[in-house]
């Protein structure tokens, strides 16, 4: 599966750690003393005190935003030890071949083990150009210049990690750790999407060419067998031996042809929805929350006084500004005017 879809970049890092000896590990401000531990600890420490997005109450109490908040790119980031990887079970086979060959189902298989830990990275983030040009490294050059002390102590007993020094040598690091993502996650078409359907005409032409000139050639065989050499000859048939040779190589082409353009076109990034970056969606969130309370003020009051409430209400929210009054990255509800402190 593509990298991009619906103007969203799917990243997958898989970044090892390098889990040797004692380390002894200072907080992100110096003020917390040293903790001493091996380096996996350390990481899952980190990890477990990383403020999450202010997602409920209890959290909003905290008022620590997630580091990721400063970014109005990203939709969604998660970050995981992979310590080994899981036991799916055997490998598929037939029972029957299984019953034939007398296969010990309760012998043990080889299971695959990884050498290190590593901190498993899943990002899905908003692309300013639908294509994707210079992403990710473009992400990962903006999310350093917003949260790198953040980043170098999630990934500083990673191997390798002493040499990033700056945003592009950060970029150039996590892009080694590449791996194909195989799950993304994201929104739903509200309405019919506007594709570019694969040509019918297109697809039948060569394949359909050749059964043609085959039915052409087993017609002329049927009626040399049945005495009409004439019209096999009047249709200028009668020396064309060639021709079913012809059609089948016809045939076979245009279905090999047609095969890899329907790959290909399967693996065009369908394109985004209406409003779905997250500039957009906090802009939504924010004038959800506006228009309820606006429409709960407005009972029983007279129309007039309804219609000049609304403009006001249109005025105050910008609704296609996005810039304006909107919601704010990484929190559940917006602040609106009247709210207290």
């Amino acid at each position: 599966m593509a990298d991009i879809d619906v103007s969203t970049y799917f990243f997958t890092a898989a970044v090892p750690v390098c889990n040797e000896g004692i380390v002894e590990h200072r907080s992100l401000v110096g003020t917390k003393g040293v903790l001493k531990s091996s380096p996996i600890h350390i990481v899952r420490e980190i990890l477990e005190t990383l403020p999450t997005a202010l997602q409920s109450h209890a959290t909003e109490e905290i008022g620590l935003n997630s580091p990721f908040s400063r970014n109005l790119r990203t939709h969604f980031t998660r970050l995981v030890i992979l310590d080994q990887p899981h036991f799916n079970g055997r490998d598929h086979s037939n029972a029957l071949v299984n019953s034939i060959k007398g296969t010990n189902l309760l012998d043990p298989q080889p299971v695959d083990q990884i050498s290190c830990p590593y901190i498993l990275w899943m990002i899905d983030f908003d692309l300013p150009d639908p294509r994707g040009a210079g992403e990710p490294r473009r992400y990962f050059e903006e999310l350093w210049g917003q949260m790198a002390p953040e980043l170098r102590s999630i990934f500083q007993y990673c191997y390798g990690f002493d040499a990033v020094k700056d945003a592009a040598a950060f970029a150039t690091y996590i892009l080694r750790c590449q791996i194909e993502t195989t799950m993304p996650f994201h929104d739903y078409w509200y309405v019919p999407p506007k594709l570019d359907p694969i040509s019918t005409t297109g697809l039948a032409l060569i394949p359909g060419a050749g059964v043609l000139m085959l039915l052409a050639s087993l017609l002329a065989c049927l009626l040399r067998w049945s005495g009409w050499h004439w019209a096999a000859g009047f249709a200028g048939w009668s020396g064309w031996s060639w021709m079913p040779w012809a059609g089948l190589a016809l045939l076979i082409l245009g279905l090999v042809i047609d095969y890899y353009w329907v790959l290909w076109k399967g693996r065009q990034p369908y394109p985004a929805s209406p409003g779905a970056d997250l500039r957009n969606v906090l802009k939504g969130l924010y004038l959800q929350q506006a228009f309820t309370r606006f429409a709960m003020e407005q009972q029983r009051r007279d129309p007039a006084e309804r219609g000049a409430a609304f403009r006001t209400f249109l005025a105050a929210t910008r609704p296609a500004d996005l810039d304006g009054p909107t919601q704010p990255a990484g929190v559940i509800r917006s602040k609106l005017p009247g709210d207290g402190a």
